[in-house]
């Protein structure tokens, strides 16, 4: 990762690391996309971070690559609900320059305190979690990176003085995934020297 020329590089492996070290976790587990979120949210240390939801992803979701995916359109009210966030917060502009990614605590209250005809809490709160970082962490980063050696979330090159330099677009930078990936091993590698069982064991 230090050398800019292999940025791109760096990312798909780590990612793949992150599943790698979620299946080590929980063998029994087979969805190599349960493993991965949940060995994030568990071991990371950044659970905060990635229960994140990304206005802006929640947005353009009816123009993504989820807009007819199943999971997603489980969600109730996605126009209605995008109109709340567009007054409380702004436009898709606006949101790029401003206030991008919010806790869901922080979604949840947002939507509550301006209510519509036909709005389902229970509903939002169910399904509010395939807009979080998390989320998208393991749709975009991981899949695209490894499916279709696309990287959404790093703008394309720039020459700088004869070389490469990548820039980052998303919270989930680079570093953070490599932080992300450190700490999860850490995490785990303590629990397992304190209880003297293998990762499938804990």
């Amino acid at each position: 990762m230090a050398d800019n020329k292999y940025y791109l590089e760096a990312i798909l492996v780590l990612s793949c690391y992150i599943g790698a070290l979620g299946s080590l976790r929980y063998p029994g587990v087979k969805e190599d996309n349960k493993v991965s979120k949940r060995v994030v949210r568990e071991y990371s240390g950044k659970k905060e971070f990635y229960e994140q939801v990304d206005l802006l992803f929640f947005l353009q979701w009816p123009r993504s690559l989820f807009q007819s995916h199943g999971d997603y359109q489980k969600l109730k009210n996605h126009e209605e609900i995008s109109k709340v966030i567009v007054d409380a917060y702004g436009n898709e502009v606006q949101i790029m320059n401003g206030t991008r990614y919010i806790s869901q605590q922080d979604f949840l209250t947002c939507i509550e305190q301006r209510p519509f005809p036909g709005f389902d809490g229970c509903n939002l709160r169910e399904h509010l979690l395939r807009f979080s970082l998390c989320e998208m962490l393991y749709r975009y980063l991981r899949c695209r990176a490894v499916h279709d050696v696309r990287f959404p979330f790093v703008d394309k090159p720039h020459q700088v003085g004869g070389g490469t330099r990548y820039e980052d677009n998303h919270a989930i930078t680079g570093a953070v995934l490599l932080e992300t990936t450190e700490n999860i091993l850490r995490n785990m590698r303590l629990e397992c020297l304190e209880k003297a069982r293998w990762p499938g064991e804990l």
